[in-house]
């Protein structure tokens, strides 16, 4: 690139610090519990696929997605890390030429390119803990192409990568219910218990006058299902 091109690379940005502040100042972006607006100065507000910053805290190496989603996204949109931590940025080839570049000039992959497969990547030696790092792909930060590199502990909600994957639970196919209970559903049996006079006798004495009228109906209902 340029002298005239970095200075005018560095001019849009300026203009862009104090625009994005003053709507922050102006929104109320800024107060309450933090997210993103407290932690990344509403860098991220404009970004469809941010959904908190991805945990990666413990890991050498991560790899960050150019191209993600609709081509237009970096993929996942903010990160968490160790201070000594290497990103790498992988192009999909999706979306066009795309580059990574830093609000603050830390990094910087140079020229757009659109081949999948490419690589750029940077440690995080210098670090300090609450550091964070916007950046950006030039071509496609005005409709949202834009990341975050947070090192240490951040002010935001943590996403936890593969959290909400499978948990393999074996629900009710295995829990012993009816289907291999010894219920109507795998005994055999007619379901009608096996009823002798003597039986029908003492129905008829616990339920009195009127247990009397209906055991003969009782009986007969019995007798027809034991035939069955």
């Amino acid at each position: 690139m340029t002298s005239d091109a970095d200075e005018t690379t560095m001019s849009r940005r300026g203009l862009f610090r104090v625009g994005a502040a003053g709507a922050a100042a102006a929104t109320g972006l800024a107060a309450g519990s933090g997210g993103a607006a407290a932690q990344y100065d509403g860098w991220l507000d404009d970004v469809d696929n941010y959904d908190g910053t991805h945990d990666y805290t413990g890991q050498d190496e991560v790899t960050v997605e150019v191209g993600a989603v609709d081509g237009l996204k970096f993929g996942p949109a903010a990160i968490l890390i160790d201070s000594g931590t290497t990103v790498v940025w992988e192009w999909t080839g999706e979306g066009g030429g795309h580059n990574v570049v830093a609000e603050d000039e830390t990094f910087d992959s140079g020229d757009a390119v659109s081949e999948e497969g490419a690589t750029f990547e940077y440690t995080f030696d210098d670090a300090s803990d609450g550091d964070t790092f916007n950046y950006a792909c030039e071509p496609h930060e005005t409709v949202g192409m834009k990341g975050a590199v947070a090192v240490g502990s951040v002010d935001d909600d943590l996403v936890t990568p593969g959290g909400d994957g499978d948990d393999g639970g074996s629900g009710n196919e295995t829990d012993g219910g009816n289907t291999t209970d010894d219920g109507n559903a795998s005994d055999g049996g007619s379901g009608a218990p096996d009823l002798s006079a003597d039986d029908i006798g003492a129905l008829a004495l616990a339920l009195g006058f009127a247990g009397a009228l209906l055991v003969p109906l009782f009986y007969a209902a019995h007798k027809m299902a034991s035939e069955e």
